[in-house]
């Protein structure tokens, strides 16, 4: 199958950080922030990103540097994915912030393997909210399998874990 190439990828950055800090996406992760790792991997699939944040978010000002901002409501992340997804250019790439290490093999598989309106990708069965949207049809939905484990950063033991992982 040939991979859907992304028109538009949007790096999701608006959580309220309650398990680990509001300043989780530009908290250092082996010497930049963690969303700078998620941007030059986005990079490599669409010149437009974007990150989508709330107004008043704690880190908007240092967001507002690195990437042009969408702003949504803060209603939840699958609320505030279908916002930012809705205003793009489809088909959107929709990655988190606080997945630095995200390798390209799964966004290349999500790419590859998508055959519906919204996939997403589950590593080792769980959500880790990457997906690719072609279309805002809620009701056509796939979830892809990654066979390997994607880091997401949550806690503190999250990101002292990942940190490890810079001097290996």
């Amino acid at each position: 199958m040939i991979p859907v190439r992304p028109e538009s990828v949007i790096i999701m950055a608006g959580g309220k950080g309650s398990r680990l800090s509001p300043l989780k996406p530009v908290m250092e992760v082996c010497g930049k922030p963690m969303i700078q790792w998620v941007v030059e991997l986005a990079l490599k699939y669409s010149g437009d990103v974007y990150i989508a944040t709330v107004r008043g978010h704690p880190a908007e000002d240092r967001l507002s540097k690195i990437r042009k901002l969408l702003y949504t409501s803060g209603r939840g992340y699958e609320n505030d994915v279908v916002e930012a997804v809705s205003s793009v250019k489809l088909p959107a790439l929709v990655l988190p912030s606080d997945v630095p290490f995200l390798e390209e093999d799964a966004v290349e598989l999500l790419l590859r393997e998508c055959d519906s309106s919204i996939c997403t990708l589950l590593t080792q069965g769980d959500f880790v909210g990457v997906s690719l949207w072609k279309s805002l049809n809620l009701q056509d939905y796939q979830s892809i399998n990654y066979p390997r484990r994607i880091m997401n950063v949550n806690t503190w033991n999250d990101l002292t874990e990942i940190n490890k992982l810079c001097h290996e």
